[in-house]
């Protein structure tokens, strides 16, 4: 199974210096442990240190757009459920803006809950309940664990992040093979997550129907009985040639014993 890798492009940056650097850094960090703490919502939540680091990344800037790829320590299908629950997320808001009457973080954090996908996974619930209790946090003047990643979440809003969801071939490889994966709806249920870039999924078997089931089966009843009548007026034309026979038979047999009689 490949490794989850989160690719975060920023437009329209102008020089990144070594601040900025590693602010964008640390945000991107962030978001990857959140990430990977979404589909376990009842673990604690670290996102430094042991059970936090990426595997490996990876940025490079050209022109005005500065691109990071982190390669999470993460395989299952549930933790990319939730990298695309917050690309989701981040897509839903790049084109928004905080209302006047409410402000500071604590009105992104409001607008990110009212962005958030509303479906029912696991990772999506966490992530609202996540929001929710960053924005309590934030009211309340305390300085949690969970505040710090949701403002990372909302600087990485801020900057109009665009985040795509990967599968990397081998993390440790000298160049990286990536597979790309895209959020392809929000069905109110689930994100739906499937590859792109030609790679299809396996077709299922086709099972037939019951209404097909039942017209297959009238048309082999259908065809036996066909068959059985084309039997029985076989065996009826062999009968017929036989019994003629045997009449021209028993009539030559007879115009025999008269010419006999006769002599």
């Amino acid at each position: 199974m490949q490794e989850i890798a989160i690719r975060v492009r920023l437009r329209e940056q102008e020089r990144v210096g070594l601040a900025e650097y590693e602010r964008i850094v640390g945000s991107v960090a962030t978001v990857a442990a959140l990430t990977a703490w979404l589909p376990t919502p009842d673990a604690r939540l670290v996102i430094r240190g042991r059970g936090a680091e990426p595997v490996r990344l990876e940025t490079v800037s050209y022109g005005s757009t500065f691109e990071m790829l982190v390669v999470l320590d993460q395989r299952s299908a549930a933790v990319e459920r939730a990298a695309a629950t917050v690309a989701a997320l981040i897509e839903s808001v790049r084109y928004e803006h905080v209302e006047d009457d409410v402000s500071g973080v604590a009105g992104e954090l409001d607008r990110l809950d009212r962005s958030a996908p509303r479906g029912r996974s696991v990772a999506e619930r966490s992530l609202r309940a996540f929001l929710e209790g960053a924005r309590a946090d934030v009211l309340a003047r305390k300085s949690t664990t969970r505040l710090r990643a949701a403002s990372a979440l909302v600087r990485l809003a801020e900057d109009a992040a665009e985040i795509t969801v990967e599968r990397v071939e081998d993390a440790l490889a000298s160049e990286l093979t990536e597979q790309p994966v895209d959020v392809l709806a929000d069905t109110g249920a689930a994100v739906v997550v499937e590859p792109v870039d030609g790679i299809e999924a396996p077709e299922e078997p086709s099972t037939p129907k019951r209404d097909e089931l039942g017209s297959a089966g009238e048309k082999q009843a259908k065809q036996k009985s066909k068959d059985k009548d084309e039997d029985k007026g076989k065996g009826k034309d062999k009968g017929d040639k036989k019994q003629s026979k045997k009449k021209s038979k028993d009539k030559d047999d007879k115009k025999t014993k008269k010419k006999a009689k006769k002599k």
